[in-house]
């Protein structure tokens, strides 16, 4: 069942398009991120869908229901989304429990319901006994915590969370960040997660949708628009890429400087061929591939990040590999691409 459905939507800033004819459906239950990077467009199509913003032209629907359109149908707080901004945005004056009764409808609830219903969202957050704290008594990841509460508390259609985790350390940022996909899976939430971080948008989601220039670039599964990216620009935007000259030949070959078969050939048509530094097997054994001179090594800890230089065409390679013990700068390896060759024409 479609959960969220916006079509054609535009938003403009007095004579500046920030979202431009963006469409894209969002199932019940399903996590998605907006990726992109900064000034794309992300946080005023979010805020668009809460109603916080008035679009130009287009539609947004919670299923069948139509929310907004030039004219706003519905105000923000009878949309039923829970909004998680940038960095909570906590009322500093009130406790952790008074801050997650916030958007509890007095005119519905009783207050032994709010009280009941504050209790089991400080539960489900992991903070009992810190309901009497003010937000500056909290780190930063608590704080966070409380804005998922407050917003998951009214039972929300929609869960909106614009870069969440963007001020937090690294580890307190993966920690957090799997607590709160793991909670939102739990209660089968659907949820739209604002980041221009690519790699928290392939673990978080089950839809990663690419804007650039207030449109959709591409949007697909993690796995679609890291393994099928549909240019080397957006390629480059979900994680490491080598960008390599290539021509076609009418056979529907592909030629590249790691192409094992390629010599004496030449192609029809020019453009480029993406790849992935993990799908790079590197040896010291010269059966396996392209002749090249290691030149520099990356260290990472987990991996590590080899730079090959290709003696022939100068080409310099990246490959990543789990570690760099059995390799040393200056040595002479051996470069097999063992990955999909992604082409792309020039026109």
């Amino acid at each position: 069942m479609t959960s969220l459905s916006i079509s054609h939507l535009n938003v403009n800033y007095g004579s500046r398009s920030v979202i431009s004819d963006l469409s894209f459906d969002l199932r019940e239950g399903e996590i998605a991120s907006l990726l992109g990077p900064s000034g794309c467009g992300k946080t005023t199509l979010l805020r668009a869908i809460a109603g916080l913003i008035q679009p130009t032209s287009g539609t947004i629907r919670f299923g069948s229901q139509l929310v907004g359109v030039s004219s706003v149908v519905l105000p923000p707080h009878k949309r039923g989304t829970g909004y998680v901004p940038q960095q909570g945005a906590l009322f500093p004056h009130l406790t952790v429990a008074k801050n997650i009764a916030f958007g509890l409808d007095r005119s519905t609830h009783t207050k032994s319901e709010i009280s009941k219903i504050t209790d089991e969202m400080i539960s489900l957050i992991g903070m009992k006994g810190f309901e009497d704290r003010l937000p500056s008594q909290l780190s930063g990841g608590q704080q966070t915590r409380v804005a998922l509460a407050r917003a998951l508390a009214i039972k929300p259609k929609l869960v909106l969370l614009d870069e969440p985790f963007s001020a937090l350390d690294a580890v307190l940022r993966v920690e957090l960040r799997t607590e709160v996909v793991g909670l939102l899976r739990e209660l089968g939430s659907t949820a739209i997660l604002v980041t221009h971080d690519r790699e928290e948008a392939l673990v978080s989601s089950d839809r990663v949708i690419l804007i650039r220039d207030g449109k959709v670039a591409q949007n697909g599964t993690p796995e679609e628009v890291y393994e099928s990216p549909i240019s080397p620009e957006i390629a480059a935007s979900t994680g490491d890429v080598l960008i390599l000259p290539a021509e076609k030949l009418s056979t529907g070959q592909t030629l590249y400087p790691l192409s094992l078969d390629g010599s004496g050939k030449t192609g029809s048509e020019t453009g480029y061929v993406v790849i992935r530094p993990e799908e790079i097997r590197v040896s010291v054994n010269a059966s396996l591939g392209i002749e090249g001179s290691l030149t520099h090594i990356d260290y990472y800890g987990h991996d590590a990040m080899l730079t090959v230089t290709l003696p022939e065409t100068g080409a310099l390679i990246s490959a990543r590999v789990a570690g760099p013990s059995e390799f040393t700068v200056g040595q002479k390896v051996y470069l097999q691409h063992l990955g999909p060759v992604r082409y792309f024409s020039r026109q």
